[in-house]
């Protein structure tokens, strides 16, 4: 009998750590989630005005295809991206962000969909309109976080999960040659993009 009972305690200790182990898992998780959810600012809108009274301006008219492939080539020599997870930025009817990230140990891809706005001083807004992730459900916000957490972002950029935006702060990138940059307009039903190129007249 004495036997019995301590095999019967023996289970049961088993079954209580399980328990333990699988609470600790699920708690973990929901931990991990609900900051995911959390809001994450990295950088800010710049809505200053640069000064361009000594630089000679002139406006370039380009197309879709054009910055598609001026991004493509920048994504692959600045080594934006950690790891090997490979992300495309393009211009189609939408701007659009494709891409994969770690999602409870699998690769989940992605579109994220966003609309590009030109701010009064010439830099470019892009709002996420909508997120398609294969066969999960989840926010907008959570998967801009995943997002941030996989890129090596650029001081210029700034991205905010919580106003779903991200902003080219053109104002506060410049060549090595001083060259900059601001947009004039960009249309891309009508493939019509418009940028603004300052180049320093010493």
């Amino acid at each position: 009998m004495e036997i019995k009972r301590d095999q019967k305690k023996s289970k049961l200790n088993g079954w209580k750590w399980a328990f333990l182990v699988l609470l600790s898992i699920v708690v973990g998780m929901g931990i991990w989630f609900f900051t995911q959810l959390t809001p994450v600012m990295i950088g800010e809108p710049n809505l200053e005005t640069r000064d361009n009274n000594e630089e000679v301006m002139f406006q370039v008219s380009t197309e879709k295809e054009d910055i598609n492939q001026l991004v493509a080539s920048y994504l692959k020599n600045e080594k934006v991206v950690k790891g090997p997870v490979n992300y495309q930025f393009r211009l189609e009817d939408q701007a659009q962000l494709v891409g994969t990230f770690q999602l409870f140990g699998q690769d989940a891809q992605f579109q994220l969909f966003l609309e590009p706005y030109v701010m009064e001083n010439g830099n470019l807004q892009f709002k996420a309109t909508s997120l398609s992730i294969g066969r999960f459900n989840i926010p907008i916000t959570f998967a801009m976080n995943q997002i941030k957490n996989q890129l090596n972002v650029p001081d210029w950029v700034a991205i905010d999960s919580e106003q779903e935006t991200i902003v080219f702060n053109l104002n506060e990138f410049t060549l090595e040659s001083g060259m900059h940059f601001s947009v004039d307009k960009i249309d891309l039903a009508e493939n019509d993009i418009r940028i603004n190129a300052y180049m320093p007249t010493d």
